[in-house]
């Protein structure tokens, strides 16, 4: 079973371009493991096991014009939040928070009391089970994006067309195994 440790980020390929996406899972104790089917696909997002470590990333000056998507477990954000009352970091445009699919109502209360004081981020809430597909979907919108900080034909170009690939690839896979499922 493939977890957030099998996820490599790409750093030569995708440190230096117009976005971000980050995922924060900082556990304290037992982590709960929630299967990736396809992190080894995930190579343009950066994981981070501690929330200092993430928010310092987001405001170094390489990083302080670059829009950031972040996706992090629902405790870990919630903490965050709460920690920090006043302010995120005005690039972080998107929050895709994780949680337990039991969890989702108790997320979206909390969430909610926390949109309102954001206006240049917006909010959603993902189920685990869901995950997997979810960071995939986003991978071929968020490399498709990116396409254009590349320069054209370039090595490093192809190579991110090459994941691309891979991810729709999963996806495909993915919607097969759906259409063909027994009904339920």
């Amino acid at each position: 079973m493939q977890t957030f440790d099998d996820i490599t980020f790409n750093g030569n390929l995708y440190t230096a371009r117009s976005s971000l996406a980050l995922l924060l899972y900082e556990q304290n104790g037992v982590a709960m493991a929630i299967p990736l089917a396809n992190a080894n696909l995930m190579s343009f997002i950066r994981v981070f096991g501690n929330a200092r470590h993430c928010r310092d990333h987001m405001e170094t000056n390489q990083n302080r014009r670059k829009m950031i998507t972040l996706f992090a477990y629902d405790e870990n954000m919630h903490k965050w939040l709460t920690d920090n009352a006043t302010d995120i970091p005005p690039n972080l445009q998107e929050i895709k928070i994780f949680c337990k699919a039991d969890d989702r109502a108790f997320v979206a209360i909390w969430a909610r009391r926390h949109i309102r004081r954001f206006k240049n981020a917006t909010f959603e809430i993902i189920s685990c089970d869901r995950l997997n597909y979810e960071l995939l979907l986003f991978g071929v919108d968020f490399l498709e994006k990116l396409h254009s900080d590349f320069r054209p034909r370039s090595r490093l170009q192809r190579r991110s067309y090459r994941n691309y690939k891979r991810i729709c690839h999963a996806l495909a896979n993915y919607f097969w195994h759906e259409a063909n499922r027994e009904n339920v």
